[in-house]
């Protein structure tokens, strides 16, 4: 029964594994290296900064998955986005997506991370602060 488990911990971790190389994947090959770099960068922050939280790491890695699914969509459509307002207003819309890519790129990353704080937290931690008495 353990083994069994234990298996299939395994392979759920190494789905979503698979998950997060298909992203930076996808993400270098029809997005752009900017936003695969920048992927790169929140898995690296999440690894560092989420995975000294409590939870399993399955659900680490659920989250973590879903933040590069997240980030990959979020490129995807501000990719497209730049592609049409650079055919519309111009070249000069490249140096706007140059200086804009990275402040919206974090934007995603801080409000992802900061749910997936919320999510990973600590139930002691939560009922502490719901007990307050003024």
């Amino acid at each position: 029964m353990k083994n069994t488990k234990l298996r299939n911990n395994h392979i759920i971790s190494g789905l979503f594994l698979e998950a997060i190389a298909l992203c930076m994947i996808l993400s270098f090959r029809y997005i752009s290296v900017e936003s695969t770099a920048m992927l790169a960068i929140f898995n690296f922050l999440f690894a560092f900064l989420i995975f000294q939280l409590n939870g399993t790491l399955r659900k680490k890695l659920c989250v973590l998955a879903l933040g590069n699914i997240i980030g990959l969509f979020w490129n995807y459509i501000f990719f497209l986005f730049a592609v049409t307002a650079t055919n519309f207003f111009g070249q000069i819309f490249g140096v706007f997506y140059i200086i804009l890519n990275p402040l919206l790129n974090l934007t995603w990353i801080v409000s992802f991370w900061s749910i997936s704080l919320t999510f990973l937290a600590n139930p002691q931690t939560k009922r502490v602060g719901q007990n307050l008495d003024y």
